[in-house]
């Protein structure tokens, strides 16, 4: 189990808590990254749905 203990700790967020950048940030920069973010995740979402049918194929043809 010491592997497995290793691995969460390594995981956790670091005890120190991170301050958030000093530099301001643009309000049309944030709005650019979430855009960006949600084109992302619609393109994302759309391979899902691909390898989903995709799965549902191959686990019919085999017998699954």
């Amino acid at each position: 189990m010491p592997v497995v203990r290793a691995g969460r700790r390594a995981a956790e967020p670091p005890a120190v808590p991170v301050a958030p950048s000093a530099v301001p940030v643009a309000p049309s920069a944030l709005e650019a990254e979430v855009a960006a973010l949600r084109r992302e995740n619609a393109e994302l979402k759309k391979e899902r749905e691909i390898l989903r049918k995709a799965a549902r194929y191959f686990a019919s043809e085999t017998g699954w």
